[in-house]
């Protein structure tokens, strides 16, 4: 039942070095896998095997085989005569058959051999079946949890259900939770009771609630509907404006409050003090450090390509958390100690490595900033920092599931072996490259994706060790009936305006990423907008002029 693919976190570059030897019947095959996804391959290029059977004549089986292991896209390209590459389609699709060939011939060799079959299942049980999720609701357990909760304090007026119960019990007994329950379930009435729970029980002294900006005013009067007696101090973008950040840090650090409310401007303006920046500097750049090291030690097959990558992420990191900062103003002043993030999913641009394409992430500097200071939290007072809220964790890429775990629980990715967003796709899931149809209808393109999911018991219970998933169906919410009984759908036909619009925006996209246009003239985003104002109606775009010949036309003879 475990399935193994190249690349995977639990397999050993030795092992993977002889399944190559045997493959391709060259015991000069090398592999060097100094951590994480980086990995490197050498071997005879020109055999037989590594250029028919097992490869192609562009791509040798050693060149494509450390492709698979990085996860990286399969392109061949020719270069045209103005310098310009475009994709060889014959050359790209032989290739990628020639790498499914290999996973298929690596997950029939890993298990053959009785001994490496039992060493290798023992390693991937100890490591990703091994644990055992404690429930919160539905059980007798839950029950001594989470109904028997007497929450002192709470107005009488207001009667939790039983999933929010379940969610404050899990607040209070787990080091950070993902509360993603869906619209209309009372997160925010989980969040105030669990903040009050971990402050009654000295689990947090002075916790602190992130929410948007327009959400400030609103949640601290829920909260003070709730609680009647709690002591909350608010405080919106105007609070940290000149000298009015040192007067909101002093109230924050000398007052005894039950949660401070910060709105998110806020919140990003309290920054950490430069110690604390280069420490989380420091252990961004660890991974990497140590990769090198291993390198060096192994042969050095990857320097060159980990001290590029170690100077490349020091500048983007750099970049990322530089931020204004006022040296009587930090946020190690206030003495927040527990921070609960309302809509959580407007930070999942964390920066993320990935050789896999429309994957990787630069980052922005609100996800680095709450990277960072939950970095912090746990350096101070342990594993129990956060808790997130979201009834979208995952709307757009897979890759924000992996970006809600390394918020959450990076102590899980660590023991795991799976610290970077390459090797957690290597174990848990596969990127498929096929023929799609471009936007526009008018022709195919070649396009890489995280579509596949493998060994997915194991992933939904790394994942629910800190994520309390509730949706509409779970929560039975009462909600009006629509009024036919069943949704309807009515179709309108596209007018020819606006096909010739989606002509022309396919154009200009082609243009953009070809990148023929400068981009404060046109870009992607500008043509997405066009593109959903359409969607609405195209008088939304306003009168549209004929496009001007290059050259006018001559005058009529007389």
């Amino acid at each position: 039942e475990i399935d193994a693919r190249l690349g995977a976190s639990w397999i050993d570059a030795q092992v993977t070095a002889q399944f190559l030897r045997e493959l391709l019947q060259d015991p000069s095959v090398q592999v060097e896998n100094p951590g994480g996804s980086v990995w490197a391959v050498k071997g005879v290029r020109y055999s037989v095997l590594s250029t028919s059977t097992y490869g192609t004549s562009r791509m040798p089986a050693v060149d494509l085989a450390q492709a698979v292991l990085e996860q990286r896209s399969i392109r061949i390209t020719d270069e045209l005569d103005d310098g310009r590459r475009v994709l060889n389609l014959t050359e790209t699709v032989a290739a990628q058959d020639k790498a499914a060939v290999l996973h298929e011939a690596f997950a029939d060799w890993l298990w053959t051999d009785p001994d490496r079959a039992l060493r290798l299942a023992r390693l991937y049980n100890d490591t990703f079946n091994a644990i055992v999720l404690r429930h919160y609701d539905g059980s007798a357990a839950a029950g001594a949890i989470g109904s028997a909760q007497q929450l002192p304090g709470l107005a009488v007026t207001f009667t939790p259900r039983e999933h929010q119960r379940a969610a404050v019990a899990r607040m209070v007994s787990e080091p950070s939770v993902l509360l993603a329950h869906d619209v209309g379930a009372g997160k925010t009435a989980s969040m105030i009771i669990g903040a009050m729970e971990l402050r009654r029980l000295a689990m947090a002294a002075k916790p602190a609630v992130i929410v948007p900006n327009h959400m400030l005013e609103q949640f601290t009067r829920e909260w003070l509907q709730l609680y009647p007696q709690a002591r909350v101090l608010a405080a919106g973008s105007e609070d940290v404006t000149g000298d009015r950040r040192r007067l909101l840090v002093a109230r924050v650090a000398t007052g005894d409050w039950d949660a401070v409310i910060l709105s998110r401007s806020a919140f990003e303006r309290l920054p950490l003090t430069p110690q604390a920046h280069q420490a989380y500097l420091d252990g961004e750049l660890e991974q990497l450090r140590t990769q090198l090291g291993r390198s060096r030690a192994a042969g050095g097959l990857t320097v060159k390509r980990l001290e590029a990558a170690l100077a490349r992420a020091e500048q983007r990191l750099a970049a990322l958390t530089d931020t204004a900062r006022d040296p009587a103003v930090t946020f190690e002043q206030t003495g927040i100690d527990y921070l609960i993030v309302d809509e959580a999913h407007g930070y999942k641009n964390l920066r993320t490595a990935s050789n896999i394409p429309g994957v990787a992430t630069e980052g922005s500097q609100r996800a680095s900033d709450l990277d960072m200071k939950l970095s912090y939290l746990r350096s101070r007072h342990g594993a129990r920092v956060a808790t997130f809220a979201t009834a979208t964790p995952i709307a757009n890429s897979i890759s924000e599931a992996y970006v809600m775990q390394r918020y959450l629980r990076p102590d899980v990715l660590t023991g795991a072996g799976i610290t970077d967003f390459d090797t957690w796709a290597a174990t848990f899931g596969e990127v498929t490259t096929n023929l799609e149809l471009s936007p526009d209808g008018s022709s195919y393109r070649m396009a890489s994706r995280f579509a596949k999911f493998r060994n997915v018991p194991e992933l939904l219970r790394m994942w629910h060790l800190s994520a309390d998933i509730k949706t509409a169906t779970d929560l039975a919410l009462p909600t009006p009936e629509l009024a036919p009984g069943h949704p309807v759908t009515v179709v309108v036909p596209a007018s020819a305006q606006l096909k010739e619009l989606m002509r022309e925006l396919s154009e200009r996209a082609e243009r953009v990423q070809a990148r023929q246009v400068d981009p404060a003239t046109d870009n992607m985003l500008r043509i997405a907008t066009h593109g959903r104002m359409a969607a609405l109606d195209v008088r939304l775009l306003g009168p549209r002029q004929p496009e001007q010949p290059e050259h006018p036309p001559d005058p009529p003879d007389p």
